[in-house]
């Protein structure tokens, strides 16, 4: 658990975050300018500051990243920015960010990000970063599930702990594939060591190198000191690289010499090292037909696809969900909540298109707007109604529900609209460009539903 500044200056977009965050077991302190984070930092110790880019029509965050510098020198600070370039990541990086987020930013996204912060903000000695990285592991990063499919999955996964071989884990987003490699962490060798995430998507090109191998001080603009890759970092452990078909190709050459020679080179560097570090990979692309394309290389696919395991989504495995759903609500409630049976009869017949992650993304939902702790059915439908998913709206089902069309498309609306801003992180302009009409006309549906929008 961390104390988090969060600096945002979009209201939806800072009340999102900060439920994600909070939901996560971390303590939040909210506000909306550069001025009020500074005034915050003066009488408050904070452990992460997480900062928006692009505040008031200008880049705010750096003055945060500055303040920072003065008045929280212990604090590791992550940038949030819609405007995506490797120019202002490295200009961030220079002035003392630890690390770059690009919105809109996933729940996944943003806790991977805090735990690389606090990890590097823990003691520094191998013996103390790996005793931290076993405190983290918890309920949340255990494989669920009795089904049939998913005992195949935990004995092939079992299988592979035992080898040192790489593993290529396929699957749709949000089964769980980074449960599954660091299930296959904690029962192997390495468990002692570090398991280094690395969410390939959302490094910028133009940094992929640096992040993976490291660089030397002065190999490039804004490279004011050595940095250890992660790579490097990941010695003895094992490096986890989820989504591997977003890596350029130029990158994958590079990651080919790594699993053949077992040596890197740090960007600017003459020198060699050798590094003892278990790759285990993950798409929800199908890179044979990524091959065909040309997108990905043969090579190092054949390299990387060793152990295959693929995980199924929710859809195939249903008797699961009962299972799942406890274990979410206990460990998000710290076993306080409790599912109604009618709630959970209707959650084992939702089509959880989002798999597992969607499935936490509703009860994380309920556990926010629930008044008594305990999750009903009305809640349910009032945060995921039963159009959703369903291809076709007919006047029976309207009959049948004793909806009236108004009400049914108002649900639809509210869904959608829901989406939008999960998508953009809260960014009613960008959320406005994603549903093809006016921010003004947004703002308008916002306030009908009892939101505020900003201005921007």
């Amino acid at each position: 658990m961390a104390d988090i500044l969060l600096v945002e200056d979009e209201a939806n977009a800072r009340k999102i975050l900060s439920l994600g965050l909070e939901l996560q077991g971390h303590r939040v302190i909210a506000c909306a300018s550069a001025e009020e984070a500074e005034l915050r930092m003066k009488d408050t110790s904070f452990d992460i500051v997480l900062t928006d880019l692009r505040m008031d029509g200008r880049n705010a965050g750096l003055d945060v990243i500055t303040t920072s510098k003065t008045l929280q020198p212990q604090a590791r600070v992550l940038l949030l920015t819609a405007y995506a370039s490797a120019e202002t990541a490295v200009i961030a990086m220079k002035e003392g960010a630890f690390d770059y987020l690009t919105k809109p930013v996933s729940g996944e996204e943003l806790a991977a990000a805090v735990e690389r912060a606090l990890f590097d903000a823990a003691p520094s000695s191998i013996e103390a970063k790996a005793e931290y990285a076993g405190e983290r592991s918890d309920e949340k990063e255990m494989l669920v599930g009795r089904s049939e499919l998913m005992q195949r999955v935990r004995q092939r996964l079992t299988r592979a702990a035992k080898s040192d071989f790489t593993v290529l884990i396929t699957g749709e987003s949000g089964t769980g594939k980074e449960l599954a490699a660091r299930f296959v962490h904690t029962q192997s060798t390495r468990s002692k060591n570090m398991f280094v995430p690395v969410h390939c998507a959302a490094i910028p090109e133009g940094l992929f190198e640096s992040e993976l191998f490291g660089h030397r001080k002065g190999s490039f603009t804004g490279a004011e000191s050595d940095r250890v890759g992660l790579i490097e970092s990941a010695h003895g452990g094992t490096l986890f690289l989820d989504e591997v078909g977003e890596m350029p190709l130029s990158v994958q050459v590079k990651l080919l010499r790594v699993l053949q020679e077992r040596r890197i080179r740090r960007v600017g560097d003459d020198v060699e090292r050798d590094v003892n570090v278990r790759i285990i990979a993950a798409t929800n692309r199908d890179l044979d037909a990524e091959v065909s394309h040309g997108n990905f290389r043969e090579d190092l696919f054949f390299r990387l696809n060793v152990v295959p395991v693929h995980m199924p989504p929710l859809r195939q495995r249903r008797e699961d969900i009962p299972q799942l759903a406890k274990a979410i609500v206990r460990q998000w409630s710290e076993g306080r909540a409790r599912i109604s049976e009618p709630c959970m009869n209707r959650l084992c017949e939702l089509p959880f298109m989002g798999n597992v992650r969607e499935l936490e993304n509703v009860l994380q939902r309920m556990l926010a707007l629930s008044d008594t702790g305990d999750l009903d059915l009305q809640l349910l439908s009032e945060l995921y109604s039963k159009g959703q998913g369903e291809t076709q709206l007919t006047l029976s089902s309207l009959q049948q529900d004793k909806h009236n069309l108004d009400e049914w498309m108002e649900c639809i609306e509210k869904q959608v609209i829901d989406e939008a801003l999960t998508k953009t992180g809260g960014n009613v302009t960008r959320a406005a460009e994603e549903l093809g009409i006016s921010f003004r006309s947004l703002r308008y549906r916002l306030k009908k539903m009892g939101f505020a929008g900003d201005e921007g």
